[in-house]
């Protein structure tokens, strides 16, 4: 009998591996859509604000609405995905990611710009989680680094080309296609996700059945988890650093208009097809391989400041990409490595939610910084302050892995 029920295990987990893989695939496939979605805006913000008759600071509004939107939903809403009702809010999520930007390319007054990016902002906070989770949970340890780093790379890839599609599309059809583009690619991941059955969540018999499947449970839970938000922070804060100021800062130091919008495909690139890489090379010690990769990155961010030749800059943050490359999947792995599959969800929003924050704060500090203190000190403390966020995750980590014993499920559910 024993014997027999082995054998429907595996056959049950068979037929459902082409599912679990169409379904990693699919969300794949979400967060470069509404990566793109996101960088569509950015080379057509002047044109939108003339034809619409905006204030400046209603560009503000618009670029900020996406942002916090996602931070809310990350926070408050994507914790859904490790309940019953995943699958719905799954494709809740996946349906806002075209009905934003669809609403965004027929909108004709401030607030309803403002509200269909926030409209976007919300699905994305809800799809990235939900496609970190399906690169973790189910799936054995040794291959978590690796489907993680896809998923990094496709988040980059669509920054990346996110504004050169805006450019082209708006050439070929005015300022709404590239928004009305971008709805069609959300709205045909949104139709092949009805059609998958189960997406949006794992079979619980298949957790309970492979015991490798599911992350350890932390020594003491409240402990790691502030370590993974301080990991994540340190991760995300030069990005927020790098949107107030890359661009300001190669003008000041004479780089032309075409070499700051080469830099930002220049350092995609090396992260685009490193980052799988660096995720399976992250294996069994991601924290490490996470503050290791900070270390490298706040070496050449803090140089950045103090070089006069923009291309030299240029040059710099292609080798600081391969840098992140590791970082940020390895950071993925180490959510994992806390929240058991069944958090695996609320682990990963957690941990975004902590990045968007940190890069949001860093881009509001950043430039009045600049402004009065100049670009030396500014990309030199941002520099600092990412690698000693890091060093005091790392510690805070190792505090967790030398305290009490674990938690029971009732306590560690009460905790998160």
């Amino acid at each position: 009998m024993t014997q027999t029920n082995s054998i429907d295990r595996a056959a049950k987990g068979a037929s459902t591996r082409p599912r679990r893989q169409a379904t990693f695939a699919l969300l794949v496939g979400a967060v470069f859509i509404e990566a793109v979605g996101i960088g569509v805006l950015y080379p057509l913000l002047a044109r939108i604000q003339a034809d619409h008759h905006l204030q400046t600071y209603g560009l503000g509004l618009m670029s900020g609405a996406s942002f916090f939107s996602a931070l809310l939903s990350q926070v408050g809403v994507a914790r859904l995905l490790d309940g019953r009702r995943a699958r719905v809010v799954l494709l809740s999520g996946l349906a806002l990611t075209w009905l934003g930007p669809l609403w965004f390319s027929v909108a004709d007054s401030l607030w309803e710009l403002t509200a269909a990016r926030a409209v976007g902002g919300i699905g994305y906070g809800i799809v990235m989680p939900a496609a970190l989770k399906a690169g973790t949970a189910g799936v054995l340890s040794g291959q978590r680094g690796a489907r993680l780093g896809y998923i990094s790379s496709a988040q980059m890839a669509g920054i990346v080309t996110g504004p050169l599609v805006g450019v082209a599309l708006y050439s070929a059809g005015g300022v709404a296609i590239p928004f009305q583009v971008v709805a069609v690619g959300g709205a045909a991941i949104f139709v092949a996700a009805l059609l998958i059955r189960g997406t949006g969540s794992v079979a619980s018999d298949q957790l309970k059945e492979n015991a490798v499947a599911s992350a350890p449970r932390p020594r003491v839970a409240s402990t790691a988890v502030v370590a993974i938000l301080l990991l994540a922070a340190a991760t995300q804060l030069p990005s927020g650093l790098y949107d107030a100021l890359w661009s300001r800062l190669l003008t000041d130091r004479g780089g032309s208009t075409l070499l700051i919008g080469l830099s930002l495909a220049l350092f995609g690139m090396p992260y685009v097809f490193l980052a799988p890489l660096g995720g399976r090379l992250a294996g069994k010690t991601p924290l490490l391989w996470a503050a290791g990769g900070l270390l490298v990155s706040g070496g050449f961010m803090a140089s950045y400041g103090f070089i006069q030749v923009p291309a030299a800059i240029v040059v710099l943050g292609m080798f600081e990409a391969c840098a992140l490359a590791v970082a940020v999947p390895a950071g993925y792995s180490v959510t994992a490595s806390v929240f058991p599959d069944r958090w695996a969800a609320t682990g990963q929003a957690w941990f975004s939610g902590a990045g968007t924050a940190a890069a949001g704060a860093a881009a509001m500090v950043a430039a009045p910084c600049y402004q009065a203190l100049g670009p030396g000190p500014v990309f030199a403390g941002g520099a600092a302050l990412s690698v000693l966020t890091a060093l005091i995750a790392v510690a805070i980590w190792k505090r967790a892995r030398l305290g009490l014993e674990s938690p029971t499920p009732a306590s560690l559910d009460a905790q998160l």
